[in-house]
């Protein structure tokens, strides 16, 4: 734990965070970055998602809600570090949870968020877990995962119509390390992403990184 100059705030470190205080203020990397539009209607946004880490490697969730959008749209920018402050806390449950920090954070109309342009957070944001323990069970599905793997085989595209019935592109391509095989299922954005790496050229002895995957069947994928 640190102290600042003047009449700024105390920083905590990310693993400090929990329940005994309101708000808290810290200093931090934003590692992944991301949108979550209205199901109901989709071009409009209903929060910002971000995933944070300090300079020990202690990773937290945050969320902007739809309401203040607006305010803080222009304040974060992925891969940049920052100083938070009034940041309130709450439980980290569901089971699409990006950390396994007990604690999640929700940007609130006081919070303040100001970049570091003399600092940097140089740890991996990557934290691996081995393929063979996805496809053997023994990793909790409640927790996204990232994991590193040889590409071994790429799907063909197609789409599926959704509940509100737009229609998504999907393609799966398969992984292997160890031994061991997984199929990754890629929506949306990442199957444009994914041809425009298969159009780039040899695609021999590549390695892939998949982060913040939902470990889980679909369709039979």
């Amino acid at each position: 734990m640190a102290l600042t100059l003047g009449n700024r705030s105390m920083f905590s470190n990310i693993d400090e965070i929990n329940s005994d205080r309101t708000n808290w203020n810290f200093k931090a990397k934003i590692i992944r970055l991301w949108q979550v539009n209205d199901f109901n209607r989709p071009n409009m946004p209903f929060s910002v998602e971000m995933v944070l880490m300090d300079s020990d490697g202690s990773k937290i969730h945050a969320t902007i809600k739809k309401t203040l959008i607006y305010k803080f749209k222009h304040d974060v920018i992925e891969g940049k570090v920052y100083s938070f402050e009034n940041i309130g806390v709450a439980a980290n449950t569901g089971a699409y949870r990006t950390t396994h920090h007990p604690y999640k954070l929700n940007f609130q109309f006081g919070s303040i968020v100001q970049r570091l342009s003399n600092c940097d957070i140089v740890k991996s944001p990557f934290t691996f877990v081995p393929i063979s323990e996805v496809v053997g069970g023994l990793y909790d599905t409640d927790f996204l995962v990232d994991v590193i793997g040889l590409l071994t085989e790429i799907g063909q595209e197609r789409e599926i119509t959704n509940q509100n019935g737009s229609t998504t592109k999907l393609n799966v391509i398969s992984l292997e390390a160890d031994g061991h095989k997984l199929q990754c299922t890629l929506f949306g954005p990442y199957v444009d992403e994914l041809n425009t790496f298969v159009g780039a050229g040899d695609l021999n002895n590549h390695v892939v990184i998949v982060q913040l995957a939902k470990a889980k069947t679909f369709q039979g994928c």
